[in-house]
């Protein structure tokens, strides 16, 4: 029997070394994706100084001057109205180029917005494409991904299209669920008229949301990825109505806030870190019902807080057993939880991710499951003599 109990002891410090280890893993994993997070999440709106370039709708042609010395691939101003959306247009030597790459030429994972290689910079063309990376907070175009909900569709279609030759009044008139494989909307050449037809035809025919209330002799359609789908893609488009004017440099810039509108969405997916936690809370209260410690733990407490003859000890030893039934309860109870909750929030068959809106309760279920076995699986009292 002893020999057991050292073999179950063996196992109960290993196994301890590596839900530490693990935990240890997690929380500087953690941190460090939370802090990713958060650098890309503000670095993706449209900051002060980037909105210090933005030109308005004054009385010269100068307002693009600082902007292209900035960065000479620069196309056009994009302002959805009542949105994130609040951007330099760029236009690089291939469709690859801005993907990862910020209007300051520095490699960004947010990368930027940038009109189609084939269109033509001063956006002659009837049909027109824009791409930009969806960020779950809203940034870049995000928010192109909630015209899908015909609520946000129908108050948010307004928008102004600024360049150095010509601006365009904005006026979204569809949005469709689309895949990165669609030759018409994405590699074929609207070079003719008759083609130009075909794809304002298949827009109505194939959108979730169309409106039928605007001229579309130009159009311009937004492409963002569409959450959890590799190949999925969500495309809003808008027609182009040119606007008299010119264009001028803001004199005095307004910084937007940070804020983000994004939201997660009910795509189905799951994120690692979350079954990490799982994983973690289990193990920590293996030591229970395999190695046997903590079990041991609570049996020599009962049986010493009967056979002490010190009050004061047997006090102390009789609180120690039923800490740890709190304590194992509690841990129970966590399990319980974190497994109810990632059943039910989590799809494996999807695509994974490193963390979801479910992962700060994940963590904080884990942290609960950490803190009930320091506070009530730890003996302070004195100790029996034996």
């Amino acid at each position: 029997m002893k020999t057991i109990r050292n073999i179950f002891a063996i196992c109960d410090k290993l196994l301890g070394l590596f839900t530490t280890f693990i935990a240890a893993v997690i929380l500087l994993f953690s941190g460090y994706v939370l802090y990713d997070n958060f650098y890309k999440s503000t670095a993706a709106f449209s900051s002060f100084d980037l909105q210090q370039y933005k030109p308005t709708l004054k009385e010269t042609k100068l307002g693009f001057s600082d902007i292209l010395a900035l960065n000479p691939d620069t196309v056009a101003w994009l302002t959805i109205d009542g949105t994130n959306i609040d951007y330099p247009i760029l236009q690089g030597r291939d469709d690859l180029e801005y993907i990862n790459k910020d209007i300051y030429g520095k490699s960004s994972l947010t990368g930027s917005l940038y009109l189609r290689t084939e269109n033509n910079a001063d956006f002659s063309d009837n049909y027109n494409l824009i791409y930009g990376h969806h960020m779950e907070n809203g940034a870049m175009f995000g928010d192109i991904g909630k015209y899908i909900d015909q609520s946000f569709f129908d108050a948010h279609r307004s928008g102004i299209l600024m360049s150095p030759a010509q601006n365009y009044d904005i006026k979204i008139f569809a949005a469709m669920k689309t895949d990165a494989y669609n030759d018409l909307l994405y590699f074929e050449e609207i070079n003719s008229s008759q083609k130009y037809n075909t794809v304002i035809e298949y827009i109505e025919k194939n959108s979730v949301i169309f409106k039928n209330d605007t001229p579309r002799d130009k159009i311009i359609a937004f492409s963002t990825c569409m959450d959890f789908q590799t190949n999925g893609r969500t495309m809003v488009f808008a027609s182009l109505t040119p606007l008299t004017g010119v264009i001028a440099k803001a004199e005095d810039p307004t910084p937007i806030k940070r804020t983000a509108t994004g939201h997660y969405t009910n795509s189905k997916g799951w994120a690692f870190l979350n079954l990490l936690c799982v994983i973690c809370t289990l193990l920590t209260l293996l030591p229970f019902i395999f190695t046997g410690n903590k079990y041991y733990q609570f049996v020599y407490a009962a049986k010493m807080s009967k056979e002490e003859k010190n009050e004061i000890i047997a006090k102390d030893l009789r609180f120690f057993k039923y800490k740890i039934i709190a304590g194992t309860l509690t841990e129970i109870l966590c399990l319980i939880f974190s497994v109810l909750l990632f059943v039910k929030t989590q799809y494996l068959k999807g695509q994974i991710s490193v963390i979801d809106k479910y992962t700060v309760i994940m963590i904080a279920i884990f942290a609960l499951t950490l803190l009930a076995d320091i506070i009530f699986f730890r003996y302070r009292g004195k100790r029996p003599e034996t």
